[in-house]
């Protein structure tokens, strides 16, 4: 009986922000399906959330920290992740990057994993365009974990403004230092 009183208060927790989670649920969908049944009522309905611009800071730091992330074994899918981040014509040049890491593989182990160091720095900047720059803490694995170099390099960035939208339109890397 001890043993079953002792369950009992161990699985109390993970019970109640269960049925807290159901019941947060059960009341959001109620009130949209309340909201989208009447459709005359405007105090049952949800607002879609409203979308802030993002700085082209922002967009410049989460280009550098998945363009330079990479592993044989993830298939170039970090390129992929920022093709919604580049202007059109820039998406061309990294589309041709996921090919030839695709056809260059020989089926040895290569990561690289980047976080920035500093802050993105404004090199130059217009209503439309900005030039970022910043430095990289990267890590590099050839073959197996025990063959990991930390480098330290810089990259430069330009965005263009799309309507609202800062796109990512070019990058550099500079020499490893």
């Amino acid at each position: 009986l001890v043993f079953i009183g002792f369950i009992i208060w161990w699985k109390w927790p993970t019970v109640q922000q269960a049925q807290t989670s159901t019941s947060t649920t059960s009341s959001i969908t109620t009130s949209t399906d309340r909201a989208t049944s009447t459709g005359s009522s405007t105090t049952d309905v949800v607002e879609a959330p409203v979308v802030k611009e993002t700085s082209p800071s922002t967009v410049a730091r989460t280009f550098v920290e998945r363009l330079g992330s990479y592993s044989t074994e993830a298939d170039a899918e970090n390129i992929e992740d920022i093709l919604p981040m580049a202007t059109a014509s820039f998406q061309n040049e990294l589309q041709a990057l996921v090919r030839k890491a695709r056809e260059t593989s020989d089926g040895a182990y290569y990561g690289i994993s980047t976080i920035l160091i500093t802050a993105p720095k404004t090199v130059s900047s217009t209503a439309t365009q900005t030039v970022l720059s910043m430095t990289t803490q990267r890590e590099e694995t050839i073959d197996t974990p025990g063959n990991t170099t930390v480098i330290y390099q810089s990259i430069t960035v330009t965005l263009v403004k799309s309507g609202t939208t800062w796109l990512v339109d070019d990058y550099s890397w500079s020499e490893k230092m």
